[in-house]
């Protein structure tokens, strides 16, 4: 139970943020780090560049295998390093073992993993609980949130705000349902919803209930939340942003001897692969070529019918995902829910031309200029927008052209700038947390 607090006048944010390795919260931490406005940033595992670090990174294999691993979540900026504490390290480490465990078999990987990410829910939940001195105000990532948000309850005071970085939960299990009959056999690519402990889902509605906001990432994942009968004004939209230093090509050229198509993201019917698949085999000309970058939910065995179709590369540091953008032509993404969908910015920012759904790249991609948007589940419209592309190398170029200059609206400052004004609207005096022992 939070001890009894005392209250210093004050009229800023004080913050404290809770992310499990959402992107877009460690760029938040990071700027209110750089303004002074960061009391406690609260996650699992991340490399500071300790000495223990820096001597694993240096050995030639142990070396290699930590730095596509865990040493890619690495924070440089000193400020947010010193503010930083982790949580549920262990469950996290043992989590990723285990999910690489190929040998294993995949119902006791994934019946081990959830029970562990379940433990590390729990641990930063309950160690971002501890961290409220000083705070007046939460920004927290979904499943997160409830112990953090209940204790600063008991103040009665400050601004709780909830990260969901995806569509509400409901719509996730709807769209499941109808795609489990439309796709039986992309059915096991799904995440399992039956190794949600008990009372999860109830707990995802008390954080939304809990939250003085909620943020998500478009329009799309808006409206589902509003569908689920949670209230507009509670919800606030941020796009995400771009690091243009690693997402980025030089002017696109005429290339009209060669169509390379390219997919990034889990492999699972959530992004609508299935429609992907059946599209390119319609439309796969001579010399075309589609490449998919992400791992399998599960295994392999719902793809193998397709295998012919399609070049595979397991999961890619950013910098080589850059790369594999900088070397294709066209990228598509038919999914069927999301929030807003993170990889279609940076391969805009590639110079692609992009063929999406509205459900999440709606709001940053402008059909006709910057690619196309199609209706979810329509492998023929995939079709028609590959044709065009293809019969087309200048428009392929200008759209790319287009891509590229649109994604420069939605860099990360732009981000971090606009939840940051969203936080101190309405915190006027609002006193943080003291408390007293």
């Amino acid at each position: 139970m939070p001890d009894r607090v005392a209250s210093p006048s004050s009229s800023t944010i004080r913050g404290l943020v809770i992310n499990f390795n959402a992107p877009e919260l460690n760029y938040l931490a990071t700027g209110l780090a750089n303004e002074g406005q960061l009391v406690r940033y609260v996650r699992p595992y991340v490399n500071k560049g300790r000495l223990w670090e820096r001597a694993i990174a240096s050995l030639p294999l142990a070396g290699r295998a930590y730095m596509s691993s865990f040493g890619r979540r690495r924070i440089d900026n000193r400020s947010l390093v010193e503010l930083t504490q982790e949580a549920g390290v262990i469950p996290d480490i043992a989590a990723a073992a285990i999910a690489r465990a190929h040998f294993l078999p995949n119902a006791v990987r994934q019946g081990s993993t959830h029970r562990l990410h379940e433990a590390l829910r729990r641990s930063v939940s309950m160690r971002g609980a501890e961290q409220l001195n000083g705070v007046n105000c939460i920004v927290a990532y979904q499943g997160f949130a409830y112990a953090a948000f209940e204790a600063f309850r008991e103040f009665g005071q400050g601004k709780a705000v909830l990260n969901y970085p995806i569509a509400h939960h409901r719509e996730q299990f709807a769209v499941q349902a109808q795609e489990s009959e439309r796709e039986p056999g992309f059915a096991a690519t799904w995440p399992d919803y039956s190794h949600w402990p008990d009372g999860y889902e109830e707990q995802l509605d008390r954080e939304i209930a809990l939250a003085d906001g909620v943020l998500v990432g478009s329009t799309y994942a808006k409206e589902t939340f509003i569908a689920a009968g949670v209230d507009p004004a509670k919800l606030h939209v941020a796009s995400y942003g771009v690091d243009h230093s690693i997402f980025n090509a030089p002017d696109p050229q005429l290339r009209p001897a060669r169509f390379h198509a390219i997919y990034a993201g889990l492999l699972t019917q959530r992004k609508g692969v299935s429609y992907l698949l059946r599209a390119w085999k319609k439309f796969r000309r001579p010399g075309t070529q589609l490449t998919l970058v992400g791992n399998f939910v599960t295994d392999e065995e719902p793809f193998r019918p397709f295998s012919d179709l399609f070049r595979h590369v397991p999961h890619l540091t950013r910098p080589a995902l850059a790369q594999q953008y900088r070397e294709s032509d066209v990228f598509v993404f038919p999914t069927l829910l999301e929030g807003m969908g993170l990889v279609v910015l940076e391969a805009m920012a590639c110079g692609l031309p992009v063929i999406v759904t509205a459900n999440g790249p709606g709001d940053i991609v402008r059909d006709g200029i910057d690619g196309y948007v199609v209706p979810i589940r329509d492998e023929a419209a995939i079709v028609d927008r590959l044709e065009r592309l293809y019969a087309n190398p200048a428009l392929r170029v200008e759209m790319g052209r287009n891509a590229r200059r649109r994604s420069l609206e939605f860099g990360w400052g732009q981000y971090t700038s606009k939840v940051t004004e969203y936080l101190a609207a309405g915190l006027g005096s609002v006193d943080p947390v003291v408390r007293v022992r």
